[in-house]
């Protein structure tokens, strides 16, 4: 008669003084963060472009300059924050058992974009302080 080994998963990590569910709930809370950090960035980031198309021409340089550094200041601790609530996610989920954890290359896929969206908005608010022969008379 043989023998049959069973794994059996530890229902959390008293070395960390948690239990299994304590865990999971705080890697949701980590994508509840991460969800609400993204919806701030789009919102900002629309602000942003509407902002610059119906005032962009009306400023001097220097309250150009000193809205670009608020912006990318605020966007990139935005992106920061996004990236580090999916980051803390992907570790307590690991901790719990979770094997669906998201991949840290779509994190840094989706932290990608937002830089070059960022870039591009930025582009756009020059373009519409300086047009050029681009748009139509």
């Amino acid at each position: 008669m043989a023998v049959e080994t069973v794994e059996i998963l530890p229902l959390g990590a008293p070395h960390l003084g948690m239990t299994r569910a304590e865990m999971l709930e705080y890697a949701a809370s980590n994508v509840d963060q991460a969800i609400s950090l993204g919806d701030t960035f789009y919102t900002l980031l629309f602000a942003y472009v509407i902002a610059m198309f119906i005032a962009g021409r009306l400023l001097t340089r220097t309250q150009y300059v000193i809205a670009n550094i608020m912006y990318v200041a605020v966007m990139t601790m935005t992106v920061f924050g996004f990236y580090s609530a999916y980051t803390t996610q992907n570790h307590w989920g690991a901790n719990a058992g979770l094997n669906n954890t998201i991949g840290s290359e779509i994190v840094m896929g989706t932290c990608a974009l937002f830089a070059i969206l960022v870039i591009l908005s930025i582009w756009f608010g020059r373009k519409v302080r300086h047009p050029t022969s681009e748009l139509p008379q």
